[in-house]
């Protein structure tokens, strides 16, 4: 009886510091996820302040097509160029998942304003990447340039790309992280999103 007793006082002692534990770990990906959105907020601030504009206008459903060359001409949101894989095959709009596009266009656009470029470059490097969520790693040819680029996007602690939204008439671009459960909320309810319009 004393061994039963024991056994059970030691089973919910261990159950006790799983939960624990896991919630002391989802708090720091929360903490982090929140510290690179605001990280990525002061840098589309510069951006604003270095161009007199914010990088792009982009909607929920931003899709890679704006990063193609099939884009009408004169489109702000285009780079003007196609996305490849690794060995420089032009990749059509079926192949990938449109869900990174609106981060890589952020990666991209932060990058080209100096200020925001240093500020960018200080998130921490493990969410920064050009791999989708089957590892298959994504690049960007520009019109005109020979020279492969990886086509990076910035991730949130759960792996999910976060999206950053800016349509006519907003004051600031909203950045959105899908939070632990990797889904966006497709009605703005209250939901585990982590956004930087709550931060």
């Amino acid at each position: 009886m004393e061994v039963l007793v024991a056994v059970t006082i030691m089973a919910i002692l261990a159950a006790g510091l799983y939960f624990a534990g896991h919630y002391v770990e989802t708090q720091a990906k929360i903490k982090l996820t929140e510290s690179t959105i605001e990280t990525l907020a002061a840098a589309i601030d510069e951006y604003h302040d270095f161009y007199g504009k914010f990088p792009f206008k982009a909607g929920k459903y931003y899709s890679r097509t704006h990063l193609e060359p099939a884009i009408t001409a004169g489109d702000p949101n285009g780079l003007g160029g196609n996305v490849t894989n690794k060995a420089g095959t032009v990749l059509l709009a079926a192949d990938y998942n449109d869900v990174y596009a609106s981060s890589e266009a952020m990666y991209h656009f932060l990058n080209k304003c100096p200020v925001s470029k240093k500020i960018v470059n200080s998130i921490n490097i493990s969410l920064i990447t050009n791999k989708d969520n089957k590892n298959r790693e994504y690049f960007f040819v520009f019109t005109g340039d020979p020279v492969v680029y990886p086509l990076r996007h910035i991730i949130d602690s759960w792996k999910t790309p976060l999206r950053y939204t800016y349509e006519q008439g907003n004051n600031f671009p909203v950045i959105t992280s899908a939070g632990p459960n990797g889904r966006f909320d497709p009605n703005d309810a209250y939901t585990d999103d982590i956004s930087s319009r709550k931060l």
